[in-house]
């Protein structure tokens, strides 16, 4: 059986990012990683382009159970951090907004970056090397961990668990992490999908199917759920509810329509809510703005103006100008409007019923599209049980725990990058015995 110092198992972000970190302190490092490749959930992120990280950071950016959690451990290496520690690999940044990419416009150059510092540096890296159990060891005296592959066991001093949550199984995240923590003594919050889109009930989805428009969704829980939270009032009573359930998120960017429901990187920010109502056999709802630069009155006032000087016009061509056909027509069927109908012969009413649709569409979420096209998971090792300083394990001494098998999630934006980095160095400093320092330069 084979001794090691430090084994990282998980060779994604955070993986890569302990292994170099804890080697940079001196201790020797195997990494492992089943997928036949380093860095294939990176190659996916922003595009193909990697958002590596984000210039606009704050508590809010970062979700978990423990609200104090993720920004203690964030600020300890920001953004302003993996910048200068990826400059030093090379890699320079373009900011596009805030939102920073690599200035070749590549992920693969972070992944190859990452690749040459870990054999600059000397660690060991076995690929297509599957781990199937860790356990506690404690044998003449020396406390360890034994770590049993497809290929043959270690022995190591201290783990790093690196190894991804469920999301986007076909890049490696199939959960295992979780079974080896909760062997080590963890526990779990519930694993969601996040970053993903949303499926909802009806049949009218496949004829919006194809739409972008620039819109807003806000997410709202179930109105059975014992009145938890604050009842907000319905700003459509027209609509058929007086009340709404609790507010939950809310986003607004380019929504995309899709013939199974909705999508865009709106519904990716709400995604993680609903996908965790459901997870409760709770029935979250999601209204759709689809003219936020509008207010409902003004959208009422110009339909009747609209009306008014071509009153012979369909419904369909009324809304010409203001809406892509195929949503009129979806917004128009859900006020109870034919898109052939005359305009005149809609009575005001009605034509405020139109207006208060357009600004709020209801809509019953089934479901959050699965793990298979999630970005990132929700929920995780319970960070409770987790040192934030070091991301040492409070269960189990000498294990370390980071990125996404943790209760943490961030935000579409390069905010889960963020955190992979921020987890990583983190844990690759605790498992060496190294000290903190600013930039990662050790």
């Amino acid at each position: 059986m084979r001794s090691v110092q430090v084994i990282v198992i998980g060779g994604g972000a955070s993986g890569m990012m302990a292994a170099i970190t804890a080697r940079r302190c001196g201790a020797g490092v195997l990494l492992l990683e089943k997928k036949e490749n380093l860095g294939k959930k990176i190659l996916a992120t922003g595009n193909g382009k990697c958002n590596f990280t984000n210039t606009m950071q704050s508590p809010e950016c970062y979700f978990s159970s423990r609200k104090d959690f993720p920004w203690s451990v964030v600020k300890k290496f920001n953004w302003q951090d993996s910048v200068s520690w990826f400059q030093e690999i090379g890699i320079l940044p373009r900011d596009r907004d805030g939102y920073l990419y690599p200035l070749s416009g590549q992920a693969a150059s972070v992944v190859h970056a990452l690749e040459r510092e870990l054999r600059r540096l000397g660690v060991q890296v076995h690929t297509g090397e599957e781990v199937l159990a860790v356990q506690r060891h404690n044998k003449n005296g020396a406390k360890g961990f034994a770590v049993t592959t497809d290929r043959g066991e270690y022995l190591a001093g201290k783990i790093v668990l690196s190894t991804g949550g469920m999301a986007s199984p076909v890049h490696g995240s199939t959960g295992d992490g979780y079974r080896f923590a909760q062997g080590l003594g963890h526990h779990l919050s519930a694993p969601v999908p996040a970053l993903t889109s949303l499926v909802l009930e009806g049949n009218f989805m496949k004829a919006w199917s194809g739409v972008r428009i620039q819109g807003k969704v806000s997410l709202y829980g179930d109105l059975k759920d014992g009145g938890r939270g604050q009842l907000q009032k319905d700003v459509s009573k027209k609509e058929g509810s007086s009340r709404k359930g609790k507010f939950l998120a809310a986003a607004r960017g380019e929504i995309q329509m899709v013939s199974y429901g909705i999508s865009g990187i709106p519904v990716f920010q709400v995604s993680r809510f609903a996908a965790r109502e459901l997870e409760r056999d709770r029935k979250p709802v999601l209204y759709l703005d689809s003219l936020p630069d509008y207010g409902e009155e003004w959208i009422a006032a110009e339909l009747l103006r609209r009306r008014q000087r071509d009153g012979m016009q369909s419904m369909g061509d009324l809304l010409e100008g203001m809406l892509p056909d195929k949503l009129a027509g979806v917004l128009l069927r859900q006020s109870g409007i034919k898109t052939a109908a005359a305009a005149e012969g809609i009575s005001k009413e009605r034509i405020e019923k139109l207006a208060a649709v357009i600004k709020g569409m209801r809509l019953s979420v089934k479901a959050a599209s699965g793990f298979e096209k999630a970005q990132v998971t929700a929920g995780g090792v319970c960070v409770d049980e987790v040192d934030p300083d070091t991301m040492e394990s409070l269960c189990c001494r000498g294990l370390y725990l980071t990125g996404e098998l943790l209760d943490v999630d961030g935000t579409c934006g390069g905010y889960n990058l963020q955190w992979a980095w921020a987890t990583g160095y983190l844990a690759g400093i605790g498992c060496s015995g190294g000290r903190l320092q600013k930039g990662g330069r050790l």
